[in-house]
């Protein structure tokens, strides 16, 4: 795996790592730094670790009542000023989730799209966006064969169309996103269907004619039942993650070839070494792997694993004991120093509501930066995002009147810049929500973005 190759992104990453996105027409749906990998890549162990700061504060920005959504099951993107788009599992006047946006500086709540089963159903995944802004995103079920769609939200008049959808042989009901090639290809995963073991699929839906075609299908051996999104290197291959299935049975990390989409796996979980992970993966500049399990480990609670580039070796960072936090679900994120930041959906000393935790480059030892309960939500299941002050961004599936918040924490020591000289590039912490180049304003760049590469066949 060559994450950073001779990508040019490289040179331009102490300059800026993110793009507004309203430079670049929707026609080339591309960025002009195309190849920031796998729209989660990060640069890690550069020198020296987070700073001193204030303990974490946690505050809920808004909360879900059922007829502005219920249950975000996701991670949220923002717009470079600060808005924060995300979608919600349920609710809304359709009773079939919606997509929202939680206004910076009033966090005043408003819902952008409305599913009614007919144009889709129950939104698990999160969003990215184009250079229009105009967003993209699956839904578990719902649409012409109630199996699932993908579907494109217009920037400003907020219409919403169904680019595809699925049916059983072709692969259903996808839980995850997707992600885009630099010619506005979209890619992601279905967690059924798709051949004879019915087990999920890899697919991609073709920039303007919005075919949809099945690259790859999973047959319980090379993993089964995929939750996650994928991500890419800059040569197209795609990576990610299956909940069960592989050699262990408890999932699997897997490559699809770009050209051949001949599927692999590179590593299997057994339960010892975790089990069913429902999160995607990053990747540092090496080309080592990172992700989580949502159960197995020491103590069964889940596990932070890393995957080394080469050997494809599989390593355990960090096993949860249940105080500690359990369950991870979301995908994790990578600050300028290397640490990694994510959230349990379970879990945390006497609350078992959820936490947001931290594990330190180098020496992965965790830290628990907050834990839910007590009023301030319940049960995140999405990843974080940071803006340029390193404060984090996310959702919880409960909350006040058990439907969902978003929340902010604060004083996180979420490092947004690298000690100079680099030691390693920083290629790809654009994508993670960073906007380093900005850093002295508290906007936010969309954290999924478009084109992975300009190699991708």
């Amino acid at each position: 795996m060559n994450f950073a190759g001779k990508c040019p992104c490289i040179q331009r990453a102490r300059r800026s790592l993110g793009n507004p996105i309203h430079r670049v027409s929707k026609r080339t749906l591309i960025l002009r730094q195309p190849c920031v990998v796998a729209l989660a890549a990060f640069g890690a162990a550069l020198a020296g670790g987070a700073a001193a700061w204030a303990s974490p504060t946690l505050t809920t920005l808004a909360t879900f009542n059922g007829s502005n959504g219920t249950s975000p099951f996701a991670g949220l993107i923002a717009d470079t000023a600060g808005n924060l788009y995300g979608t919600t599992r349920d609710g809304g006047a359709g009773s079939s989730g919606t997509v929202f946006e939680v206004a910076a500086g009033t966090h005043a709540l408003s819902t952008l799209v409305t599913f009614d089963n007919s144009n889709g159903s129950a939104p698990y995944s999160s969003l990215i966006a184009d250079a229009a802004g105009n967003f993209y995103g699956t839904t578990f079920s719902g649409g012409a064969h109630f199996v699932g769609t993908v579907f494109e939200v217009e920037a400003g008049t907020h219409a919403l169309s169904t680019l595809a959808t699925f049916t059983i042989n072709g692969g259903a009901q996808p839980l995850a996103g997707v992600i885009a090639d630099a010619a506005g290809n979209l890619y992601g995963t279905t967690h059924i269907g798709g051949g004879t073991t019915n087990d999920g699929a890899v697919f991609e839906v073709a920039a303007g004619t919005h075919a949809l075609s099945t690259l790859a299908t999973f047959n319980g051996t090379n993993g089964a039942n995929p939750h996650s999104s994928l991500m890419a290197d800059a040569a197209g291959n795609l990576y990610g993650t299956t909940n069960t299935g592989g050699a262990g049975g408890g999932g699997a990390v897997f490559e699809v070839a770009a050209g051949t989409h001949v599927l692999s796996v590179l590593a299997s979980f057994n339960y010892s070494n975790g089990a069913y992970p429902e999160a995607g993966l990053i990747a540092d500049a090496a080309g080592n792997l990172y992700g989580t399990t949502s159960a197995g480990g020491a103590n069964g609670h889940g596990t932070v694993f890393k995957v080394a580039t080469g050997t494809h070796a599989l390593s355990t960072l960090v096993n949860f004991n249940g105080i500690n936090g359990s369950s991870p679900r979301g995908d994790l994120i990578a600050d300028a120093a290397g640490n990694l930041f994510g959230t349990t959906y379970e879990g945390g000393v006497n609350t078992n509501a959820g936490t947001v935790f931290e594990v330190s480059a180098g020496t992965n030892a965790l830290t628990t930066l907050a834990t839910f309960g007590d009023g301030n939500g319940l049960a995140p299941a999405g990843g974080l995002i940071a803006d340029a002050a390193g404060n984090l961004y996310g959702t919880t599936q409960l909350g006040a009147q058990s439907l969902g918040t978003v929340f902010e924490l604060t004083d996180t020591g979420f490092v947004t810049s690298a000690p100079e000289p680099a030691a390693v590039s920083l290629i790809g912490l654009a994508a993670l929500g960073l906007l380093v180049g900005r850093r002295r304003s508290r906007t936010i760049p969309i954290r999924a973005t478009w084109g992975f590469g300009s190699q991708v066949q």
